[in-house]
């Protein structure tokens, strides 16, 4: 006996109700048919389940299963199972790849057409996908216009080129055929020769009316400024606004601001050049020169600086290979090194003479001496030599020869009882060397015979000295607040006048052109030196002399004071003030308003030096750092 399937229990139930096999057991009916019998009802309930037609076949399917219909008359029943299992799993691709195609033309053929404006005008890429469904092997008739036919335009188009295109019919030579047309030329070329108009045009893509014209005569205006007089009242253009304003910055900041940024290329130079030759060169780079800058037209016998701001630049510290262990009280510039690099020394309370060769990039430690028993409070060098002094809070002091090596100890001075020589002052030739002694006196002694050679006499106790450029007179001043000049050979005292501002005088400064005496008030006082006519006073006595200008920056004592080389900067310090540090411009006798800054890490200044020809600026402080600065106006020249 055989267990029939269930799929074919309905009808087994109605042969064998008809015959009359059954019986039950426990209530249950129970059928009981022979194998002969059961084979013989599997075979018609299997025919009649052909005949039966489905509700509804797709043309795909039908297309496939007469495909595969076909192809199987025609292969032969030897092939081996691996083939036929290659062949369904082939035609499973294909059903699945025939499906995507389907689904992607109607995902994607009836929404690009409308796109079509947005799309620029490429070589548009067409692709029909076309199928011929067999009619007759599904079974089921369908008319050929319900044929179906996918068109998927990657680019768009217009609706009418698609009712026109859709309405030819796709050709049934192949299952699938690829198509590519190109877009209309005529139409890329017209985009194409909009684009050149504009370019050639050069216009501006927009301009605002409110810019039209500009009102300088305001009252909340800061425009004011840029009136030409105060009778101007017509309103600006936008041109003649940027003009103005052109002009204003290039009378105001000139050559201290960086404007290389601003200078025209060199490829219209290149042109005249293949044209003209190199004479159109040399006259096109004279013209640049001559129109990049804001200087005088007019020849001047001096390079003069530029006044409230300040190009200057920060270079790695002089003695950064070694540095100070203590306050940096002396830096000096060796006058006859050379301008580019500089030869500069620096000294102090760690009783350590260093010698550094600065440059812009780095700086190289030429040599260095430990004077084990004195502090070193001033060091200077003497002229063009190699050779320094050095003097502290001691009674000896030292005379250094740094080309031979040598050391010369001067224990003390014959006829002087000082205690200290913690102040001096060297000649620009030498030849001298000027120390403060006590009770107004000034001390004066040879540097070859290292020998005393006169004093000069002050009314109160000495606080400043200094040599004059050229070596022929002497400055001092001190606890009585007057000015005093003598002529170096005569030893007579030429001038004597009282500081306009009336405190003790701390420091002094000589140039060819002025003379600056700063006070323990702050005060720093600038004198003319071509015109040494000194007034009487209202209150008879003493006769008094007008300063050019008194500087105030300092709040407290200036302790130090130096021109640099051409006499225009005037360096301006004070040791009990951090940051205190100023310069200033003489010629305008204004100060640089740019440098230093807040941020700017100077640190408590206790001494400064310009170098020849002023290209560097070297500052000691408290923290044991010589700091160095750049002056881009002179490095320029």
């Amino acid at each position: 006996n055989l267990f029939c399937p269930i799929l074919f229990y309905p009808l087994l139930l109605a042969e064998l109700n008809s015959s009359g096999h059954h019986c039950c057991i426990g209530g249950r009916k129970i059928v009981l048919i022979s194998s002969k019998s059961c084979l013989k009802m599997a075979k018609s309930a299997k025919s009649k389940q052909k005949t039966k037609k489905p509700s509804h076949v797709s043309p795909l399917t039908a297309l496939h299963e007469g495909e595969a219909k076909g192809a199987g008359k025609k292969k032969t029943h030897t092939r081996s199972g691996n083939s036929k299992r290659a062949q369904k799993r082939a035609r499973k691709e294909a059903e699945e790849d025939l499906e995507e195609e389907r689904l992607t033309a109607l995902l994607f053929g009836a929404g690009t057409a409308a796109l079509g404006d947005s799309v620029p005008s490429e070589p548009a890429k067409k692709v029909h996908y076309e199928e011929d469904v067999n009619l007759e092997s599904a079974g089921k008739s369908v008319d050929s216009e319900e044929d179906v036919a996918f068109e998927i335009d990657r680019v768009g188009r217009d609706s009418d080129e698609d009712e026109k295109e859709g309405a030819n019919p796709p050709s049934d030579d192949d299952d699938v055929k690829f198509v590519q047309e190109d877009s209309d030329e005529d139409g890329a070329s017209t985009e194409d020769e909009d684009d050149e108009e504009e370019e050639e045009s050069g216009g501006p893509a927009w301009e605002d009316p409110d810019d039209a014209t500009t009102k300088l005569v305001d009252a909340s205006s800061r425009l004011k400024k840029l009136r030409k007089s105060r009778q101007e009242t017509e309103a600006l253009t936008s041109h003649e606004l940027e003009q103005r304003l052109r002009q204003r910055y290039e009378e105001t900041a000139q050559l201290a601001a960086r404007t290389d940024w601003a200078t025209p290329s060199n490829s219209k130079l290149g042109e005249s050049i293949e044209k003209g030759g190199e004479d159109d060169e040399e006259e096109n780079n004279d013209s640049l020169r001559l129109f990049s800058t804001s200087t005088s037209l007019l020849a001047s016998s001096r390079n003069r600086l530029p006044p409230n701001v300040l190009n200057i630049i920060r270079c790695p510290d002089a003695n950064l290979s070694d540095p100070n262990k203590a306050v940096v009280r002396a830096v000096n510039f060796h006058p006859g090194s050379d301008p580019d690099q500089p030869l500069v020394l620096t000294a102090g309370l760690d009783k350590t003479l260093r010698f550094f060769q600065v440059g812009e990039e780095k700086s190289e430690k030429i040599h260095g001496i430990h004077f084990s028993k004195m502090p070193i409070y001033s060091a200077s060098f003497l002229g063009n030599t190699g050779k320094v002094v050095l003097s502290g809070r001691r009674s000896f002091f030292y005379f250094y020869d740094a080309v031979a090596g040598k050391v010369d100890y001067v224990p003390r001075i014959l006829g002087r009882d000082e205690r200290s020589w913690e102040k001096h002052a060297v000649s620009p030739d030498g030849q001298l060397v000027a120390f403060v002694g006590n009770d107004g006196y000034v001390v004066l002694v040879d540097s070859h015979s290292k020998q005393w050679v006169g004093n000069l006499k002050l009314n109160g106790s000495v606080r400043a000295i200094t040599f004059t450029p050229d070596g022929s007179q002497i400055l001092a001043s001190g606890s009585d607040g007057d000015v005093y000049r003598w002529d170096v050979k005569s030893r007579r005292c030429l001038e004597r006048f009282p500081n306009g501002d009336g405190t003790i005088s701390s420091c002094l400064a000589a140039s060819f052109e002025n003379l600056a005496v700063g006070a323990e008030s702050g005060v720093v006082n600038l004198y003319s030196e071509r015109q040494r006519r000194i007034q009487p006073s209202l209150l008879g006595g003493d006769r008094t002399k007008t300063p050019l200008k008194s500087v105030m920056n300092l709040h407290t004592s200036a302790d130090s004071i130096r021109f640099n080389s051409d006499g225009q900067i005037l360096a301006m310090s004070t040791q009990r003030e951090k940051d205190g540090l100023k310069l200033l411009h003489v010629p305008t006798q204004t100060v640089f308003s740019n440098w230093p800054t807040s941020k700017t890490p100077l640190g408590y200044v206790w001494s400064a030096d310009f170098s020849p020809q002023s290209k560097y600026l070297a500052i000691g402080n408290d923290k044991g750092k010589c700091l160095l600065y750049k002056l881009n106006h002179y490095n320029n020249e």
